[in-house]
């Protein structure tokens, strides 16, 4: 579990000077469900070595469909698409996330399904996801944000620290015979 910077602590989230001009991003509808599933799919099979995403169902497609045309209806989260030109480069899912009864905050946004297209790396494109996942956020009164990254992906782990996330516990799998 990763955990951003608790309240007050604002975080300079201007956009890169290698930001590409043609960037934009915008909340997906469900006329972008074929986009979502697509770019969502991509970043599984990217971390195909990970113990946990190289599980991949034969049926994922179908499943996808089904699963990301609910989060695209629910009020309590949203997926953003970033396009470079009009074509899809980007996305992030953000929720609204109920915090455990016995600790604060009651509620945090989790960060979920971030991934940017090889080709479009390092070119703002995860940094303008981020900056409308926190107005997002923040718009709901949010002061936490939260996310899980695959922990070999030592890129996705600068990128996190740099954007102020810190490491606060660990997830552990245990294969059960």
């Amino acid at each position: 579990m990763i955990e951003h910077p608790a309240h007050g602590q604002r975080q300079s989230l201007e956009a890169d000077a290698h930001l590409d001009a043609g960037l934009t991003v915008r909340q997906a509808t469900m006329a972008d469900l074929a986009v979502v599933v697509e770019l969502r799919l991509a970043l599984l099979r990217e971390h195909s070595g990970n113990p946990i995403y190289r599980r991949l169902r034969h049926d994922a497609p179908a499943r996808a469909s089904r699963l990301f045309a609910a989060q695209l209806r629910s009020p309590n989260e949203v997926i953003f698409l970033a396009e470079s030109h009009g074509t899809p480069v980007g996305i992030l899912r953000c929720i609204a996330s109920a915090g455990l009864p016995l600790l604060f905050p009651a509620r945090h946004g989790y960060i979920s399904s971030v991934y940017v297209v090889p080709s479009a790396r390092r070119h703002g494109v995860l940094r303008a996801l981020f900056t409308m996942a926190i107005d997002w956020c923040r718009a709901r009164g949010l002061r936490e944000a939260r996310l899980h990254n695959a922990v070999e992906n030592e890129t996705a782990n600068a990128v996190w620290d740099a954007l102020g996330f810190r490491v606060v516990e660990h997830l552990r799998v245990c294969h059960l015979s």
